[in-house]
């Protein structure tokens, strides 16, 4: 059972036709015919954060952040787009969320103060291919159920590539999750601002793998899909509902 079918299970039995449909709309069954090129292209910043700490590693600062230096050398090769320059990772929150995301998939880990290349992140650091595919089978991996519920449906409307707004897709996605019988704290159906905190990382992930329209702005509201992002989506609906989920 793939992670949309299993989402499908589910569902009350009036909403099931509309989903299905869903489903369609968003050729969620097609092959995944994106070139390698573009793949590469996609996992240019993942591949390169892995290439960096290589077979010696990075040794963390005590806080565990990485140090300054590497900061300002990821500044200088990767076209973060971000409005100043920083050589604090806290401070170049696409690096923190993306090295963060790395090591929840298994491609790297801390090992004595030292981040390190895991084996199937030393194997994959050299094949974007798999890379790609890696990522795509991993990205909505979350020990918060009702993050992998809202990242799965996320992927599914951005396999669709009809919204374009941050807000649009929002706003579907809280009445998505509500069919599910996801309430909020006080019981109350998820609301726009309370679906953004559960998808807010994922979203920043899927932006910074080049999944939505690039533009001049290094902020703002954007959510026009991207082709290799339709296929990254596709990518990621079809890979197998996991047994158990992976940390963030």
């Amino acid at each position: 059972m793939n992670v949309i079918q299993e989402i499908e299970t589910r569902l009350p039995e009036q909403a099931v036709g509309g989903f299905r449909r869903l489903i369609g709309q968003a050729r969620v069954g097609d092959p995944i015919l994106l070139q390698q090129r573009a793949m590469a292209r996609m996992i240019a910043p993942a591949q390169w954060i892995l290439n960096r700490v290589g077979a010696d590693g990075i040794r963390l600062t005590k806080a565990g952040h990485l140090p300054p230096a590497v900061i300002v050398e990821a500044s200088a090769e990767l076209d973060w787009g971000w409005p100043i320059s920083v050589n604090r990772e806290v401070h170049l929150r696409p690096l923190q969320e993306l090295r963060g995301h790395l090591r929840a998939v298994g491609l790297l880990r801390v090992s004595k103060g030292t981040l390190v290349l895991t084996v199937k992140g030393r194997t994959l650091a050299q094949d974007p291919r798999e890379l790609w595919w890696h990522l795509a089978r991993t990205i909505h991996h979350s020990r918060t159920p009702a993050v992998s519920d809202a990242t799965r449906l996320l992927l599914l409307f951005v396999a669709t590539r009809d919204l374009a707004r941050r807000e649009d897709y929002l706003t579907t996605l809280s009445r998505s999750l509500g069919s599910l019988g996801w309430v909020q704290s006080d019981g109350q159906e998820p609301t726009t601002q309370s679906v953004w905190h559960l998808v807010d990382t994922k979203w920043n992930l899927l932006d910074r793998l080049g999944v939505f329209e690039q533009t001049e702005a290094w902020h703002g509201d954007r959510g026009t899909v991207t082709v290799g992002g339709a296929a990254f989506a596709r990518a990621a609906l079809q890979s197998d509902a996991p047994n158990d989920v992976s940390s963030e």
